[in-house]
């Protein structure tokens, strides 16, 4: 090599010398030019993903208004519910129940239904009441067999709160506090009144949910013969 460069150096005139050592030179930090571009480049675009990936993270942030809409869905299900239970009322029947109150007599009851899983007679609520554990259903009845109270027990009604239940049906007319429950009524026309039973409340739980309710025909709990002129609520 070094006497191969000595030829050279013999053969080539001192400028075309000089302008072959400049040329090699150059070229070495030309590539290194290169390099660095390319890792520069490749800098960016690392640094491009990542935003990209961050970018994709705040994206995904609206999973907590998908929380918040989840309960505005609660919600909105439970208004529907309470709507209905309302509504039905007003023909005096209950949720997942086709006996009416005045209409339907306990016999009838019995023949659909079976035999009651007890029957208890309550003198302040006016009349017998008779329990079918299984449908999650209570049937008050007077002396001439009347079903005058359907009470529902059904595991749908105990989410609902009382302040949902004021919010979607109003102030009640009738709101009273018993045994740490607390009982709110609504007129649902001419005939029939709502009861709404919730439980236990206290300032640790000031939004109680419901345990059950019913729905009454308070004439069917009058007693003419005994001058008795029956429950208001």
């Amino acid at each position: 090599m070094i006497s191969t460069f000595k030829k050279v150096l013999k053969v080539l005139p001192i400028p075309a010398l000089i302008l072959t050592i400049m040329v090699g030179c150059s070229s070495a930090p030309k590539s290194a030019t290169k390099n660095t571009n390319s890792t520069v480049k490749s800098t960016v675009n690392n640094t491009g993903t990542t935003k990209n990936a961050a970018n994709n993270t705040t994206t995904n942030q609206p999973a907590g208004k998908l929380v918040k809409n989840t309960s505005n869905i609660e919600n909105t299900s439970q208004k529907t519910l309470i709507t209905n239970v309302f509504n039905l009322a007003k023909q005096g029947k209950v949720i997942n129940s086709d006996f009416s109150a005045k209409t339907t007599d306990i016999d009838t009851v019995y023949k659909k239904l079976g035999k009651a899983d007890k029957i208890d007679y309550v003198a302040k609520a006016k009349g017998n009441y008779a329990t079918f554990t299984k449908y999650k259903l209570v049937f008050g009845f007077n002396k001439g067999s009347q079903i005058f109270e359907v009470r529902s027990f059904d595991d749908k009604i105990s989410k609902v709160s009382l302040s949902m239940v004021k919010k979607t049906l109003g102030s009640p007319a009738y709101d009273v506090k018993s045994n740490g429950q607390v009982i709110i009524g609504y007129k649902t026309g001419q005939e029939y009144k709502l009861l709404l039973v919730f439980n236990d409340s206290s300032k640790s739980n000031s939004d109680p949910l419901i345990d059950h309710y019913s729905v009454l025909y308070p004439k069917g709990t009058v007693n003419s013969m005994a001058n008795d002129s029956g429950r208001e609520w």
